[in-house]
C-alpha cells in the first residue's frame, strides 16, 4: 500500500528547499510506514523557533543560533498508524532509512536529528530530535 502526503502536510512544506520537498514526496511513496509533516515542521519564523527553544524542543533560539527550519532546509516528520500520530523510535528509524535512500537517489545529503554527528550511531547524541531531517549543502 502506497501512502501519500495530506494537503496539510503539503501546505506545511511551503517555502522549504525544493530538493528536500522532493525527497519527502518520494519517501512517502516508498515507505512501509505512514508519515506526515509535523505542526511547525516546515518553515519557521524567529519567534516560532524561539518558542520551541524556550520549551526545550530545540537547541536553536532563532536569533543568535538559527535553525535550518528558518532557511527552509529542515523538515520534521510525524509517524501515523491509521489516523493516530505515534511517537515510535523504531518506526522513525525505518522512515529515516527511506529518507536517506531517496536523498541519495536525488544526489542530496541529509542529516537526521537522531544522528547529528552523522557517524551512524544513534546512541551518542546529547540532544535527540528523531523527527528532524535537514538538507546539508
Amino acid at each position: 500500500m502506497a501512502f501519500e502526503l495530506s494537503e496539510r502536510s503539503l501546505k506545511r512544506m511551503e517555502g522549504l528547499d525544493n530538493a528536500l520537498i522532493d525527497v519527502v514526496k518520494l519517501a512517502i511513496t516508498r515507505t512501509p510506514i505512514d508519515f506526515g509533516v509535523a505542526y511547525m515542521g516546515g518553515m519557521r519564523t524567529a519567534e516560532e523557533q524561539n518558542q520551541l527553544f524556550k520549551q526545550g524542543a530545540s537547541q536553536c533560539d532563532g536569533y543568535l543560533k538559527l535553525s535550518k527550519h528558518q532557511s527552509g532546509l529542515a523538515v520534521d516528520l510525524n509517524v501515523f498508524v491509521g489516523n493516530t500520530m505515534v511517537s515510535n523510535k523504531e518506526m522513525l528509524c525505518v522512515i529515516a532509512g527511506v529518507m536517506f535512500s531517496c536523498a541519495s537517489e536525488r544526489g542530496i545529503k541529509l542529516r537526521w536529528g537522531l544522528d547529528w554527528n552523522m557517524n551512524g550511531d544513534i546512541r551518542d547524541n546529547k540532544f535527540n530530535d528523531m523527527f528532524h531531517f535537514e538538507r546539508i549543502r
